[in-house]
């Protein structure tokens, strides 16, 4: 009886939202202390008529399939399909190969910010405010539509990269392929967030978080019918960073053999383990820092009713193909504009961590800046060149979706982070990622104060209602939670 618990975080790309599609732009993706889980046990009371089931009762649901002959194939009594879990699968056991017949039991679930918390506050009377949120239950089930099935409305926190990635750690450190010869303790050495972890081994520390890493990529991949950027996976593996994504020529052979109905064969096989194992994905995937500075914090408000419209990275793509046509030498406005300014403010992050890292930022500095509202703070310092490049960032985010009809910066979220920008202590309010309704998301000063001068202004907003989530920053990304042989 088995059992092995992991886990991945949700994030936030607070800068580099459509240009991180291009390996030269770098992005800073923010991994939250919200996280997805997965839990997969060895049960023997299955029969091989079904032999894997995956239970998540937060959405209701139940998924049973049959693992025979190195093929997977969903039983006919699924009520849903949810490609995420099936191809994630799909990809893992073909990668490794369990020699023993396996009969599995996985459940998996996911901290309550990843989805909508309104209907919970509202259910229990209670107010859109950060001290609400701490006190709801963990795991909350979704609510169900009048036929019964779960009605599922995402925050935006990656929800599809997070649940990939904690099933992708967990199979692998369930089945650990022979060629890393993991030797896992026995009694966990540390605790992180209440829940038991292990310290890998010097001899698999290295080599699993990659093989994690490139096995959650390809899944999350195959299971959207495209290949993303990457940030998402990236953060929920390895936290918080600036990212460069992996070179776009790397997967679509590999997809294409996986589509194949006959894709358990050898080649395939092989194609796979090459990607994962031998093939460079790139250099300078992940960088410094990997925290947000230790003055700062960040907070999310998920927006009822939001939803970011289709299609709205191609659209930004052919609005820049069709600039870069018209004047193929010259600067394409808004596109260069990003470019420079996503840098500066990556720098100053930087500078900052450094900073906040030697213990030699001034305390006493930023409480007095707390008390302020950025347009106040003196125009030398790090923090106030950090908040005008973001408002710079911002406005040529705003325009670009404009002038490629899509709505990056709504005039609704406008007048939201304007409000927001109005608290004191709040370095930047903006849309983050790909923009849309979904969400606004605040870089703050981390005093108590600040946040909770930031939920009032969200729980009394009258054009929106807005409701903050309960998470913060980390630097934590895929977590075995833990190993029980």
């Amino acid at each position: 009886m088995r059992t092995t618990k992991a886990s991945a975080p949700g994030k936030a790309l607070l800068v580099g939202g459509y240009l991180v599609l291009e390996r030269r732009n770098a992005g800073l993706v923010i991994a939250t202390d919200k996280r997805f889980y997965a839990t997969v046990r060895d049960d023997p009371t299955l029969n091989e008529e079904a032999n894997i089931i995956v239970e998540s009762p937060q959405f209701h649901s139940t998924w049973k399939y049959k693992y025979t002959n190195d093929t997977l194939l969903p039983c006919v009594e699924n009520a849903t399909i949810n490609d995420f879990v099936e191809k994630t699968l799909r990809v893992c056991l073909m990668y490794l190969q369990p020699s023993a017949p396996i009969n599995l039991k996985i459940i998996i679930q996911a901290d309550n910010e990843f989805y909508s918390l309104l209907p919970h506050l509202e259910a229990q009377s209670l107010e859109r405010t950060p001290q609400a949120v701490q006190t709801l239950e963990p795991f909350l089930p979704c609510p169900k539509d009048k036929d019964g099935k779960a009605i599922i409305n995402k925050t935006g926190l990656g929800s599809s990269a997070a649940l990939v990635t904690s099933l992708v750690g967990a199979l692998v450190h369930h089945f650990p392929p022979k060629i890393f010869d993991i030797q896992h303790q026995e009694e966990p050495k540390e605790k992180i967030g209440g829940n038991e972890t292990y310290n890998d081994d010097a001899n698999e520390n290295v080599d699993i978080t990659e093989s994690i890493h490139n096995l959650a990529q390809i899944s999350h991949c195959y299971a959207q019918g495209k290949v993303g950027s990457g940030f998402d996976v990236s953060a929920a593996c390895h936290g918080t960073h600036v990212y460069r994504r992996f070179p776009i020529c790397l997967l679509p052979d590999l997809l294409q053999q996986l589509d194949v109905l006959d894709s358990h064969s050898d080649s395939t096989k092989e194609a796979l383990h090459n990607i994962v194992e031998t093939t460079p994905w790139a250099e300078n995937m992940v960088r410094p820092p990997r925290d947000l500075p230790s003055p700062l914090q960040i907070v999310l408000a998920d927006i009822r009713g939001g939803s970011e419209s289709p299609g709205m990275a191609k659209k930004v793509q052919a609005w820049k193909q069709k600039q870069y046509m018209k004047n193929p030498t010259g600067k394409i406005t808004h596109w260069d504009d990003l470019k420079a300014l996503n840098a500066q403010a990556i720098a100053l992050f930087q500078k900052m961590q450094a900073v906040s890292g030697s213990g030699d930022h001034n305390t006493t500095e930023y409480d007095t800046l707390a008390t302020q509202v950025a347009s106040e703070w003196p125009k030398d310092s790090t923090l106030a060149e950090l908040s005008a490049t973001f408002a710079e960032i911002r406005t040529h985010m705003k325009e670009m979706g404009k002038a490629a009809n899509v709505p990056i910066e709504p005039d609704e979220q406008t007048d939201l982070c304007n409000a927001t920008m109005k608290v004191p202590g709040v370095v930047t309010a903006l849309v983050p990622g790909a923009g849309g309704y979904d969400a606004i998301a605040c870089v703050y000063i981390n005093r108590p104060h600040v946040l909770e001068s930031i939920g009032v202004v969200w729980a009394n907003y009258e054009d929106k209602i807005v409701c903050p989530l309960g998470l913060k920053a980390s630097d934590c990304g895929f977590r075995l939670d833990e190993k029980l042989e």
